[in-house]
């Protein structure tokens, strides 16, 4: 099996990539891996050819075959504004079947209680992490995607005290990222 993951800092915190390929070799599964990611990146950015990043994303895509293409958007986006989500998803979801491959969408997690970004924004974590969650889901729906609920998971883990968080509130510390892995491992699987 050979996996794209596309994304921000969401990914590369903790080597996500790296963290899932170990998980399923432990289970005897062989798994290739790689990744185009940049901080703060959108998935607007990976359609467009304007950047280095859209342009590497695009070339893989025309030229190495893959199972599924992983798509993680920027962290607020989704919650905030679904349209611009949706239509960056519908694109590259299009150059994914193009490739072959099945889209996978990465469900995110909402800021930790007492962000900044939350205050800004006027909502709680619980209101973040609902608005993420039906703009995952109304996306998958709209494209056919597989919809890994690492969100979900994330957000029970911290409900039960667990240490998900980086300092900052927002990026996933070692356990938050393997939360993440194992719950790709258990879609991807079945």
């Amino acid at each position: 099996m050979r996996v794209l993951f596309i994304g921000n800092s969401y990914t590369y915190f903790n080597d996500l990539p790296a963290l899932f390929k170990e998980i399923c070799e432990k289970n005897g599964y062989e798994v290739e891996t790689d990744s185009v990611t940049a901080g703060g990146y959108t998935l607007a950015h990976f359609v467009s050819q304007n950047n280095e990043y859209g342009i590497r994303a695009q070339e893989l895509l025309k030229t190495v075959k893959y199972d599924y293409v992983v798509l993680q958007e920027q962290s607020v986006r989704p919650a905030e504004h679904p349209e611009t989500f949706y239509k960056s998803v519908g694109e590259l979801a299009a150059l994914v079947r193009e490739n072959g491959a099945k889209t996978v969408l990465y469900e995110t997690w909402a800021r930790a209680d007492g962000s900044e970004t939350l205050a800004a924004l006027g909502w709680d974590r619980e209101t973040m992490q609902e608005k993420l969650k039906k703009s995952y889901e109304t996306a998958a729906e709209e494209n056919g995607a597989i919809l890994v609920y690492a969100g979900e998971r994330f957000s029970d883990a911290y409900k039960a005290g667990e240490p998900v968080y980086d300092p900052d509130g927002s990026h996933p510390s070692p356990t938050g990222t393997k939360i993440v892995a194992e719950e790709f491992f258990r879609t991807l699987f079945k």
